[in-house]
């Protein structure tokens, strides 16, 4: 079991997964800074201030909670929904769901440009020559005297 294991492990596309988790998630953390401090407040300016998703919730709980901050909601542990994180988190899945179709889309393009061009069209000589080549290890030549 331990064999097995190791060879788990040691083959490439456990290394290959682990290093795509690290560099996943060092660029979730880029993509959540991008949209909670670029997109949300450009959304707001836009929309002057109507499009703050931080502080947007529904109170479940019956108490007076104008004016709190979604935070501020959270730690006291009161019922509320708290919308407002759930579209910021929609917002980030979809930058990151497009930067990685943009990565794989120009990864693709690279890939295919690395794929082998088809060989040029044999020349009458070279085609000859294929010809004389084939009958000499077929042993269909006899020796000129």
């Amino acid at each position: 079991m331990w064999k097995d294991f190791k060879n788990f492990i040691t083959r490439g596309i456990v290394v290959d997964l682990g290093v795509a988790v690290v560099i996943g998630a060092a660029f979730s953390k880029i993509v959540n800074t991008i949209a909670n401090v670029l997109i949300s407040p450009l959304l707001s300016l836009i929309s002057d201030g109507g499009l703050d998703f931080k502080n947007k919730y529904v109170n479940f709980s019956g108490q007076d909670i104008t004016g709190m901050t979604a935070k501020e909601i959270a730690e006291q542990g009161l019922a509320v929904f708290r919308y407002g994180e759930l579209v910021t988190d929609i917002i980030n899945f979809l930058i990151i769901a497009f930067a990685v179709f943009l990565i794989s889309r120009l990864a693709t393009k690279y890939m295919k440009a690395f794929k082998a061009a088809p060989p040029p069209p044999m020349t009458k000589s070279e085609e000859l020559l294929q010809e004389i080549r084939d009958h000499i290890i077929k042993g269909n030549v006899r020796p000129v005297q």
